[in-house]
């Protein structure tokens, strides 16, 4: 039996959490010549998909719910032809699976990016991801989008406006939400300063839209080594790609990626706007009781933001 759920998911709460011995028994009846190999769990489980190790090689991608297979078609269709333009690796989409009585949705299998998330890097590190980053986002942005529609009607909100009435509801319902943190006049009082950006200053592009740390792996040194979850994949405002500077550089850092990613200041208004409420506020309010870490380092981030525009938000 499936329901519908508070933000649009469609679950099926009688159907089991998988485990390694599944995923043998999915790749033995569509893919045997893996089946064979070691599966395990991944650390790079996230709230879209389950994903599983299989071997050294691979990895399959899993989606949690009906409603984020549309992401895993996407990312199956499209990254093979992006792939070749981009200068950072990405997974190589290997196998996209039927479902089947044993797993009612589609299932990739992909290549292993090698490489470790970020996490509480010194200055030097975070110029050197940003560095990467930056230039990554550049050569995303370039490549051609094959005469594909661009917008929220083809590819979802993110490939839309950083405010819109819709947002200014978000905005609201997570000051709400969140009282036992912010102070909800001071929430409104950051997004009405926030929210008045200046219009795109450039074409719709391709755009990542969730470049976060959890999608992102850098070498010892902070090299970025690789770019994962292409789910989110669209044709929309590439101020998008940038709003998880304020979560994870400080302030010289992001100065760094602003450069490297010939950012203008249009752009980075609307980026920093797009940061305070979907994945900021709203993220908070969803996922503070099941992703503390999200939380804390989402909860910086707001009040970074928030800091920029003159308003303590506590």
């Amino acid at each position: 039996m499936a329901y519908l759920t508070n933000d649009g998911r469609v679950e099926h709460p009688d159907e089991p959490t998988p485990d390694a011995a599944f995923v043998v028994r999915l790749l033995r009846d569509q893919f045997p010549d893996l089946a064979g190999h070691y599966v395990r769990p991944s650390n790079a489980s996230g709230s879209s998909n389950w994903v599983f190790r299989v071997g050294d090689a691979y990895a399959v991608r899993l989606p949690r719910s009906d409603s984020y297979t549309a992401d895993l078609l996407t990312e199956a269709e499209f990254l093979p032809r992006l792939a070749p333009y981009l200068d950072v690796p990405v997974p190589d989409v290997r196998f996209l699976a039927e479902p089947s009585v044993a797993f009612p949705r589609p299932w990739t299998v992909v290549t292993w990016v090698p490489g470790a998330t970020p996490s509480a890097m010194a200055p030097p590190r975070q110029a050197r991801m940003a560095v990467g980053l930056g230039r990554f986002m550049r050569r995303l942005h370039d490549v051609d989008t094959f005469g594909s529609a661009a917008g929220p009607e083809r590819w979802g909100y993110r490939a839309g406006e950083p405010v819109t009435d819709e947002i200014d509801g978000w905005a609201d319902r997570a000051a709400r939400l969140l009282e036992d943190i912010f102070d909800p006049g001071q929430v409104q009082k950051a997004w009405r300063r926030l929210r008045d950006v200046p219009p795109a200053s450039a074409p719709p592009c391709w755009i990542h839209t969730d470049l976060s740390i959890e999608n992102l792996l850098v070498s010892p040194d902070g090299d970025l080594v690789g770019v994962v979850d292409f789910g989110g994949l669209g044709i929309g405002d590439r101020s998008v790609d940038l709003l998880y500077a304020w979560s994870m550089f400080d302030p010289s850092a992001r100065d760094v990626l602003r450069s490297e990613s010939d950012t203008d200041e249009a752009t980075w208004l609307r980026a920093r706007a797009w940061a305070f409420v979907g994945p900021g506020l709203l993220t908070i309010a969803d996922y503070r009781h099941s992703m503390p870490d999200r939380t804390a380092r989402l909860t910086r981030m707001v009040e970074v933001i928030a800091e920029e525009v003159g308003v303590p938000l506590r």
